[in-house]
This record gives structure tokens, C-alpha cells and sequence, in this order.
């Protein structure tokens, strides 16, 4: 049984070596890579029937040890935080002795592919080799938030927190190639974050899209999935509707895949709409594939009829719409429009625009973005220098060094003196403090956290701790504001906090930790460990302080004495053993385990040669005997059958017949005792005849008294019909009345035992009974 484990265990170990360095396979399917991510409704259960194999690329870990971390058949979804919290989530296999593996990732501003490279997107991984139910959740057991690959990780991790506005890619990795899907849900017990926009999906705005009027784009109030959208814009119509002209088209912007969403759709006319005011009015009209209008992520629909009025005037100016900056450290601003505008009409050198605030602020050059024909509906301004002060500011904008302001697509200038405003928010200061002096082998370090930042919102501040410790595992890092860790070693160790405020500003400092002291080694020497009574016994401290010197000692001698020098002179009063225990203190504190030794004063021996003994004709028994007292001697007689009748438990071997000995001890100073043993010699085997092998533990084997000091006996069960059932070599071993792990039915059976050691065959029958 023990062999077939080992290579159970042998196969597990070679098959996860082989599938974590197995070569990647390009994922094709939809929702197979990180940029074609499923969009997630937070209240939907997504069902995958199936799991088509592909991946093995290397992912992003904070595992440190095991082995390789992959999207091992993979299947990515994407979704926006829209309430701060905690997030609690559910992964059931189909199979539910099925491995899934799963991570997140934090993508706010990054690209999707960052998280095969970017440690920084890591938020909370389970990477257990525990098949079964998987997921987020305290309730669940989660308790930490890495949990690396092996066979006894837990499959649960506690719940991450999600920060309202950041975007986020969750990996479900399939360990197994079996293809059997999965159900994933969100939301449970403790699930405090919003992952899904309840915002009621509508049209936002309508205004023209082209200097003819030939085109209008419709802003939607939230992202709607790409594929609510009829292609040929049958999703709208007009009122009043011009004569001969009809909506062509509808086009998303964004929408690559199936996947994809969108948050604009451009109308084009069959021929430019004359001026004046409409209504745009959004429709279901049933076709083939389509019984909608848009739709958001949760397949929540905007009203039938829904309208939005919009007018087709002479080309207007372009008004600022929004600025994005990096508000932590900023270098640059991004202003963005309504409407496009031309890329030549911005100054190079950023002289259309002006910054007032808190403090000054120089323009280095200015540039259109994406220029697509010319056109732009961002601009980008770069600073001299990035502001790293925390001020408000506004942009203004003027007439450049080319002669004007902003050119809209239609040679619109736009207004000189419009402003936007933008801010720079403060930094947090990093900062924490630990103990002066920590003792192995509790190396309990608690941190406490200083951090602040000038706005005072310290309690919105969410904390990364790496304290260094790489054989700690998962508990290598904390997300708690002042934690407790527990060190194995003295270090040094460099611990890193990285503090990120309310508004998403990141810093952060690292602090070495030396002030861990290892535990004194106690040892100390005895002048003689078996002494006579009245004898002197000197006790000599040999502690190694590993560090600072020994100032403290702690003997106690065993008698109800104690003594706390160095070393000690000590006469014990009466006959025993006494143990003798020392624990010492260094100067920083540390102190040492409890080290003890025996001191035996000798009193006169005691024997016990033991209880009398039954062996079987020709067996072996080892005497158990016992005493007590210094510098024993013993001699046992007769020496008849004995292997050494000097031992204190010699054996008694190949035993013919009974025999009574004597144990003679003598102790030091010739002190001499003696005890008898009987040892009985038996010579018949008791064969039961029946047994009943029915679990009541009762009779259950069929066992046969002596036979199993038979150290060579054979022992055959057969049939009537002459088939080998039950056979047993060397030590017998009681038969549970079963054949190849099956119930022999109730019977009679003929037996041939053979015990050996000159014993003749036994034959006879045993019956079965249930």
C-alpha cells in the first residue's frame, strides 16, 4: 500500500512539472486573452460549458516559491469598481473535484498585457492545488490573500478591496485539459464592493457630427454592450423626418469584437439634414438576431421611444468638454472636446494656452492626439516641469502665436478666455516605527504606522507591507495599517511599505530591520553525573550569549533549591535523581530555552527480573527486566537458552522447555539483589474452528493463539473446490475471511498450516460464519 502511494505521489510531482513548463499554445477564442476580456454584470452567473485548451503564458506572481504561475486554459473578464468595498466571488466547477486556479489583476491605466509583466497589478491570487469550489470569501475560510500552488493550500482567500474607479481583469485558469466548464458568480457573504453601473441605460446627447450635417454622434449616459447595435441603425429614427432622407448606419466607437462596449455611436444620414431641431428616438423594431435597443452589460435596455432632442445649426465653436491628468504627479494635461477639432490650428509651442493657480506653471509645447485626417478631439499640454505640489489650476485659452485659437473641423474658432479647471492632490508621506529589541525565537515585529499627507484623509489610506521574509510565504505581506510579523531569523531585513491615498497617489519607503537578536544557546557542565551520597556535585555554565554578554542566571538544582551565580558548589541530602535546569539572559534581554540535566545520587540497586513469560516451543522472547542504582552488574542463572546472561534484558532464544531464572544486580560497593522469572514454554497452536468476519468486532479474524511466534510458519485456506483463498508466510497475520479484497461467503474451508521450527503440519477446516 505504502508503494503505490509513492508512486502516486511520484506521478503528481512529475505531471505538475511537465504542465507548469508546458509550451504555450495561442489562445483564439473570445475571452481567451486579457483585451477581449468578457465584460462582467455583477449580478449575472456566468456559465462556461466548455473550456477549450490553450495558454501557459507566465503571469505575474507574488508567490516566491513553486512552480510556474500560467493562463493555463484560460477564460479573462473585465470589470469597473463602482463602489469601494470588499469583493466576494465564486468559482463551481462542473466536475467539482475539478483544480481552478484564479488571480486579479488591477489594469487602471495600464494596458491588458501588462499582467504577464507588471507585479504592481497584482491585487489577490489562489493558486491552490486543491480541486473543488474556489473563490473569495472569509465564510468560505479565505483568510489570506496569496495562497500559492500545493496540494494542501486553501482554495479560498479572504476578500480583496476594490477601489471605486479602477478597472480590473480577473484570470480563471483551468489546471485541468478535461475542457468540463465552470459557474462563476459575484457577490456573498461580507460583499460590500458595487461591480455593476445601476445607472438605467439612456441616450445622453446628440449633436452633428459633420460640418454638412450628414452625420450626428449620440454620447450614451454609461458603456452598452457593441453588439446591441444594428449595424444599419435601425435602432433610431428621426423626428420630423426630412423627405428622402433615412439613417444609412450606425457605427460604435470602440467596438473591435463581440465583446467590446461603447459609450458613442456616429449616425450617418443618406443625405445631410437640413437646419433646424430634431429629435433622435431610439426603437426596437424585431429582425433576425435583434429584439432590442442599446443595452448595457446587465442586458438592461434603453427606453423603447426614448428621445433627445438635437439641433443642426452653423458650425459653432468647440467648448473645453474635460482635462485628465495625473493628479499625483503632474507633467502633462490632456484637454478633450466635444466636437473634433483641427490638429493644425494648435500651436506648437502651447503659446493658445495659459495656466493660472496656486503656483506658476510654464507650457512647454501643446500637440493634437490621434490625429486622424487632420482632426483631434484631445489636445495634450506639456509642462516645463512636473507639478508636484499639491495646488488647484485652470487653463485658459487665448490667441496663439499662429494668429488664432482652436480651428473646429469647420474653421470655427473657438472662444477665447473659456477655462477648465484641474488639480494636483497631495502625496502621502510614508513612515512607520518598530521596536528596539526583538528576541528569537518569538520575533514578533509589530510596525506601527506614521503615515500622513497634508489633506489629514490618512483613514482613506490603503496599505502594501513586504517585510522581507520570503520563507514566510503569503504572510510575507499585509495590507493591515500597523502589522504583526513573526520573524524566523535575525536578519537584516529590508521592509517596504507602499502607502496609496484616497485620490490614488502612491508612495513609498523601505527601513531596514536589525534590531531582531537571536536566543542564547544555554549549555552548562556537571563534575560528575552519578555520585554517592553526600559527595559534592560543581554545576559550570557554559551558555553561548550569541549576542551581548550573559547577565542573568536561573539554576534550579531539583531539590527546591535555586541559585543565581555563575556556577555552583551544591550537596544533595538524600538518594535520587535529580534534575538539575538552567535558563539564562543576555544583556539585550534575550532569554534562553530551559536546559536540563540529571544528577543521580546513588542509592542501593533495585531488580525486578521481570513478569513471568509464555513462549512457544522454539521462539525467541526478550526478558523485560528492571533496575535501579549506580554502576550495575548483572547475572542471570541458569544460562540456559540466554544470549548473553550479562544483559540487563538478554533474550531467551530457541526456548525447548520451561524454565525458572534468577537475576542477580549488584550495584556500586557490591550492593547485591536478586528477583526470579518463570518462563513457560507452550507447545499446540489453538486453531479456532469458526470465525465471523461481520465488522461487530466480535470474532471478526481468525485468529490463532501462538501461531504468531511462528517466525517461519506457512498457513494455506482453500476452497472445496481446491482454490487458494487466504495464504500467510512468516509472522502469521489474522485472515479477515475476504478474497482480493472481497467477502468470502459463509462455508466451510480446509486449512494447512505449516508452523515450522521442527513442528509438524496441521490440517483441518475453519467455517465461516456471517
Amino acid at each position: 500500500m505504502l508503494l503505490n502511494r509513492f508512486f502516486i505521489f511520484l506521478f503528481l510531482l512529475l505531471f505538475i512539472s511537465v504542465k507548469s513548463y508546458a509550451q504555450a499554445i495561442p489562445c483564439t477564442t473570445l475571452g481567451q486573452n486579457p483585451e477581449t476580456a468578457f465584460p462582467v454584470c455583477g449580478t449575472a452567473v456566468f456559465h462556461m460549458d466548455t473550456v477549450p485548451i490553450c495558454g501557459q503564458r507566465q503571469v505575474i506572481s507574488l508567490c516566491t516559491f513553486g512552480i510556474q504561475y500560467t493562463d493555463k486554459n484560460p477564460f479573462w473578464y473585465k470589470f469597473t469598481c463602482f463602489q469601494s468595498g470588499k469583493l466576494a466571488f465564486f468559482i463551481k466547477p462542473t466536475v467539482l473535484w475539478e483544480d481552478y486556479d484564479w488571480q486579479i489583476f488591477d489594469v487602471t491605466g495600464k494596458n491588458p498585457q501588462d499582467v504577464y509583466t507588471d507585479t504592481s497589478t497584482f491585487v489577490v491570487c489562489s493558486w491552490s492545488g486543491v480541486g473543488g469550489v474556489t473563490g473569495a470569501c472569509e465564510d468560505s475560510g479565505g483568510v489570506n490573500l496569496i495562497e500559492c500552488e500545493g496540494q494542501f493550500q486553501n482554495r479560498f482567500t479572504r476578500m480583496p478591496d476594490l477601489i471605486a474607479g479602477h478597472n480590473y481583469l480577473l484570470l480563471v485558469s483551468h489546471f485541468e485539459d478535461t475542457q468540463f466548464g465552470y459557474d462563476l458568480s459575484f457577490g456573498g457573504p461580507g460583499n460590500t464592493a458595487v461591480i455593476t453601473d445601476t445607472i438605467p441605460p439612456h441616450m445622453f446627447t446628440a449633436s452633428r457630427a459633420t460640418c454638412d450635417g450628414s452625420k450626428i454622434l449620440v454620447r450614451l449616459n454609461k458603456r452598452m454592450k457593441c453588439s446591441s447595435l444594428m449595424a444599419n441603425g435601425t435602432d433610431f429614427r428621426i423626428s420630423p423626418q426630412p423627405p428622402g432622407i433615412t439613417i444609412t448606419s450606425a457605427v460604435g466607437f470602440g467596438c473591435t469584437n463581440a465583446f467590446d462596449v461603447m459609450d458613442s455611436v456616429l449616425i450617418t444620414f443618406s443625405a445631410p439634414l437640413p437646419l433646424g431641431n430634431y429629435n433622435l428616438i431610439a426603437q426596437k423594431i424585431p429582425s433576425p438576431g435583434d429584439n432590442n435597443t442599446l443595452t448595457d452589460l446587465c442586458n438592461n435596455e434603453i427606453p423603447d421611444g426614448e428621445s433627445i432632442p438635437f439641433t443642426v445649426l452653423s458650425p459653432a465653436p468647440v467648448p473645453f468638454e474635460s482635462l485628465t491628468n495625473n493628479k499625483c504627479s503632474t507633467d502633462s494635461v490632456i484637454i478633450s472636446f466635444p466636437e473634433t477639432i483641427k490638429c493644425s490650428s494648435v500651436a506648437p509651442n502651447g503659446s493658445d494656452f495659459f495656466i493660472t493657480g496656486t503656483y506658476p506653471v510654464n507650457i512647454s509645447n501643446a500637440a493634437g492626439l490621434h490625429c486622424v485626417n487632420g482632426l483631434t478631439n484631445k489636445i495634450v499640454l506639456r509642462f516645463n516641469s512636473a507639478l508636484l505640489q499639491p495646488g488647484n489650476f485652470q487653463v485658459v485659452l487665448r490667441v496663439g502665436s499662429d494668429g488664432n485659437t482652436l480651428l473646429s473641423e469647420c474653421d470655427t474658432p473657438s472662444v477665447a478666455g473659456i477655462t477648465i479647471p484641474f488639480e494636483v492632490l497631495p502625496k502621502p508621506v510614508p513612515d512607520f516605527a518598530f521596536s528596539d529589541t526583538v528576541c528569537l525565537p518569538d520575533g514578533s515585529v509589530t510596525f506601527a504606522n506614521l503615515s500622513v499627507i497634508s489633506d489629514g484623509s490618512e483613514n482613506a489610506f490603503q496599505y502594501w507591507w513586504n517585510f522581507d521574509d520570503a520563507i514566510s510565504g503569503g504572510n510575507n505581506f499585509s495590507t493591515l495599517k500597523s502589522p504583526t510579523h513573526i520573524y524566523t531569523g535575525t536578519g537584516p531585513f529590508n521592509v517596504n511599505l507602499r502607502v496609496t491615498s484616497n485620490g490614488g497617489c502612491v508612495k513609498d519607503t523601505t527601513m531596514l530591520v536589525n534590531t531582531i537578536h537571536p536566543q542564547p544557546l544555554v549549555n552548562f557542565g556537571i563534575s560528575k553525573k552519578d555520585i554517592c551520597l553526600g559527595d559534592a556535585v560543581y554545576l559550570t555554565d557554559s551558555t553561548n550569549s550569541m549576542d551581548g554578554p550573559t547577565v542573568q542566571w536561573n539554576w534550579e538544582l531539583g531539590d527546591g533549591r535555586t541559585r543565581n551565580t555563575q556556577n555552583v558548589l551544591h550537596i544533595y541530602s538524600a538518594p535520587q535523581t535529580y534534575t538539575v535546569s538552567l535558563s539564562t539572559q543576555n544583556s539585550f534581554g534575550c532569554k534562553s530555552e530551559t536546559l536540563s540535566k540529571f544528577i543521580t545520587v546513588n542509592p542501593y540497586p533495585t531488580a525486578d527480573a521481570g513478569p513471568d513469560r509464555v513462549v512457544l516451543e522454539g521462539g525467541n522472547i526478550t526478558i523485560n527486566a528492571a533496575a535501579t542504582g549506580n554502576e550495575l552488574k548483572y547475572l542471570w542463572s541458569p544460562s540456559q537458552y540466554l544470549n548473553n546472561p550479562g544483559l540487563l534484558t538478554p533474550k531467551c532464544v530457541d526456548v525447548k522447555f520451561d524454565i525458572l531464572y534468577t537475576l542477580t544486580v549488584t550495584g556500586k560497593g557490591g550492593c547485591l539483589v536478586t528477583d526470579d522469572m518463570f518462563v513457560n514454554v507452550l507447545k499446540i497452536p489453538r486453531i479456532p474452528n469458526t470465525f465471523s468476519p461481520n465488522n461487530d468486532r466480535i470474532n471478526d479474524l481468525w485468529e490463532i493463539q501462538y501461531l504468531d511466534e511462528y517466525i517461519n510458519q506457512h498457513t494455506q485456506v482453500f476452497t472445496r473446490a481446491g482454490q487458494k483463498v487466504f495464504e500467510c508466510r512468516g509472522r502469521y497475520v489474522a485472515w479477515d475471511g475476504r478474497y482480493k479484497g472481497k467477502d468470502l461467503p459463509m462455508d466451510t474451508y480446509y486449512y494447512v498450516i505449516e508452523p515450522g521450527s521442527g513442528r509438524d503440519p496441521v490440517t483441518g477446516y475453519v467455517t465461516i460464519i456471517r
